[in-house]
């Protein structure tokens, strides 16, 4: 298991992001709204499930969402937005993702740092530059427009929990994202590097999704199960024994974990969103998060910036 890996983050956070100018909020002065302003977590955030936080992560919360103004760039806290301006489509997805980060354990300069982050990853000089050619072919249609590139290691528990959820994502939402696997093997995990070069066999053998699949069923197979798999596949087992045996493969796995680490990756799995980093929390909140990620680019790249409400333009 990968470094930074806290008991209530199954996967690390997005770190160190600072905000980009181009995309942090305009902090114009807001409108106050007609009604004096509620003074509960619940008043505050109309909408938005509280259900399972405690008193004080709601508070974190309601104190966040009331200081916070909407990314989008328009005149109204997230509250305010919440409340008042039932046009947003923003507000009450910046309010998701806040309680999600909330649920997960961020106090309030945390919660702050981590939404701002997520939105400032949409600027070009906050994207990362990943060689996705290497891991083609992905799952899900070749040419969808937002590439979801994971770096993981098949004998990684956390990779095993986020996979289906991951998979389960892509082959739902059909046309509209994909997923590039790239290896990323923890050397002091037994098997890592040898499944993460059959892997690569198969890549180049055309098998490598149900070739895949078999490894994290069963990462720790020796070389003679794979090379049963790689025959039962329809391929030749033989030749992925010699392969293992010499380490043709090594060197482009070797490459893939320099990308990763070149690029900041502290943990696997780590997937980037079209070159973003996502924040990945919990695997139960994995879809939720991919959901939230998936609309947000998909806005982005459409408008090449995010949109305004009817309401503010």
């Amino acid at each position: 298991m990968t470094t930074r890996l806290s008991a209530t983050l199954l996967v690390a956070l997005l770190a160190g992001c600072t905000a980009a100018p181009e995309v942090r909020p305009t902090a114009r002065p807001a409108t106050a709204p007609a009604a004096p302003e509620p003074t509960t977590p619940a008043g505050l955030l109309p909408g938005l499930p509280l259900d399972g936080l405690s008193p004080d992560q709601q508070a974190i919360l309601a104190g966040w969402a009331r200081e916070t103004f909407c990314y989008c760039g328009c005149p109204h806290t997230v509250s305010q937005c919440l409340r008042g301006h039932g046009g947003c489509h923003h507000a009450p997805r910046m309010a998701r993702l806040a309680s999600a980060l909330v649920r997960a354990g961020a106090g309030p300069r945390e919660l702050a740092e981590r939404v701002t982050g997520y939105y400032a990853g949409f600027a070009a000089n906050k994207r990362v530059a990943l060689d996705l050619a290497v891991a083609d072919p992905p799952l899900g249609t070749p040419a969808a427009p937002v590439a979801l590139a994971e770096f993981s290691d098949f004998t990684c528990p956390f990779c095993q929990l986020l996979r289906p959820a991951l998979e389960r994502f892509v082959e739902t939402h059909p046309g509209r994202v994909r997923l590039h696997y790239k290896p990323y093997p923890i050397e002091s995990h037994p098997g890592a590097v040898e499944a993460a070069q059959a892997a690569e066999w198969a890549r180049d053998h055309g098998i490598f999704w149900p070739f895949h699949d078999k490894l994290f069923q069963d990462p720790h197979a020796g070389s003679a199960a794979m090379a049963a798999w790689a025959t039962e596949l329809g391929q030749d087992g033989a030749d992925l024994g010699a392969a293992l045996e010499s380490k043709r493969l090594l060197p482009r796995v070797t490459a893939s974990r320099a990308e990763g680490r070149a690029v900041g990756l502290k943990a696997t799995p780590t997937v980037y969103v079209n070159g973003r980093e996502l924040p990945v929390l919990s695997a139960d909140l994995l879809e939720f998060v991919l959901e939230l990620a998936l609309e947000d680019e998909e806005e982005w790249l459409k408008g090449r910036g995010w949109s305004r409400d009817a309401e503010e333009r």
